[in-house]
């Protein structure tokens, strides 16, 4: 099998032989560069050469190149327009000395005889009305010399009376169309620094109104993280007075005083150190204000304000510090603020804060002062109660009496 394959291999390389490599001429395009004194590829820089015009210069040139084309193009046609014109000038004229040459021939034939100053009225042409093309009914000084030098027979100075005017009109022209160009270049200019003086006045604005609200967004953070930590936090080394039969408080913690052990303690609590100093009684009528509701849990001061509006509030005793704390109906929830009143005082946790010296103080200063500057929190209508006062807190307004 194998000698065979190789056998008709070999007849049919020996029929149509192998053909040589096509070797293809290469039309590839070649670029050659111009080598410098030291064998390297010459370079030029424009502007390096003491030979090289400025750019300023370089768009003068261009700008006046472009005048002269514009000017003589105006020109051009308004030769063509002139010469049109004074073609027909010349062949009127033309035409009237035929018909003085037509009219002296018929006198000689009729052999009429009269006195000079008729045969020069005769021969005196009538007189050639010319259109003005121009505006405001000018007269063209060109066509003024024209009309006399062909009246003088001299039609050949015509044409040089249009290449001079031509040309003196073309030169007034580009020096007319250059100033243009300049100023239009100038007002470009002019307009393109205003507006890019308007966009940076509007950018800058922008600027400072990001920042303005950059830094209001981190002193809106700053505030609200103050806040959440006095509302969260427990107070810091609290010194809590030790009244008469009130019993004894858990030791303090690295982290603060612990807070109350029992809701029996802080009833024993209020009861020994509130009830003289009046907390939760309104002054002016000596009777439980509307807002206090003694110990009740958060859960049922959000449930007591769920149905008011906005701007309600209570006031409760705190289950986890030794003082009080206030409901507040907001917007979209209810929020809580801690009353420290373990140091004779009454004042929100945190540092910094306004001392007053009863409870009704406090109410009456934050009803017209928000709480906080963020969320201007005013204590404006407040909660009453649905249920009478617990019994522990009953005997209130008998022993402040």
């Amino acid at each position: 099998m194998r000698e065979e394959q190789v056998r008709r291999w070999k007849i049919w390389d020996s029929s149509d032989p192998p053909k040589p490599p096509h070797t293809s001429r290469s039309t590839k395009k070649r670029v050659e560069f111009l080598l410098d004194a030291q064998g390297g590829p010459w370079t030029w820089v424009m502007g390096e050469h003491p030979d090289d015009k400025s750019i300023d210069t370089i768009m003068e040139e261009e700008t006046r190149e472009a005048a002269r084309r514009l000017a003589e193009k105006e020109a051009q046609t308004l030769r063509i327009s002139m010469e049109a014109e004074l073609t027909e000038l010349l062949e009127l004229n033309k035409k009237q000395r035929e018909e003085i040459e037509v009219a002296e021939q018929r006198l000689e034939a009729e052999d009429i005889y009269c006195s000079a100053d008729e045969l020069k009225s005769l021969s005196r042409a009538p007189p050639v009305v010319v259109p003005n093309p121009f505006k405001r009914d000018v007269p063209n000084p060109l066509k003024r010399d024209a009309l006399q030098e062909i009246s003088f027979n001299k039609p050949h100075k015509v044409s040089q009376r249009v290449a001079l005017w031509e040309k003196r009109l073309m030169e007034e022209r580009t020096s007319e169309i250059y100033k243009k160009i300049q100023k239009q270049k100038q007002d470009a200019v002019k307009e393109a620094e205003e507006a890019e003086n308007k966009q940076e006045q509007l950018w800058r604005e922008q600027e400072r109104k990001a920042k303005e609200a950059e830094s209001q967004m981190r002193e809106i953070a700053r505030r609200a993280r103050e806040e959440h930590r006095r509302s969260m936090q427990e107070p810091d080394l609290l010194t809590v007075p030790q009244p008469h039969n009130y019993p004894p408080l858990p030791p303090k913690k690295d982290a603060g005083m612990a807070k109350p052990p029992s809701k029996e303690a802080i009833v024993e609590w209020f009861r020994s150190s509130q009830v003289n100093k009046k907390a939760g009684l309104d002054v002016n009528s000596n009777s439980v204000a509307p807002w206090f509701h003694g110990l009740i849990t958060r859960q049922e001061a959000e449930s007591l304000l769920q149905t008011q509006p906005v701007g309600s509030f209570l006031v409760r005793v705190s289950e986890r510090i030794w003082g009080y704390a206030i409901s507040y109906k907001d917007v979209d929830r209810c929020k809580h603020y801690l009353i420290d009143a373990s140091n004779g005082h009454y004042q929100f946790l945190g540092t910094n804060q306004i001392s007053h010296n009863t409870l009704g103080d406090l109410v009456s200063y934050h009803g017209a002062r928000p709480i906080t500057a963020v969320g201007g929190e005013l204590l404006g209508r407040p909660c009453h109660r649905v249920k009478p006062l617990p019994p522990a807190f009953q005997g209130l307004t008998i022993r402040a009496r």
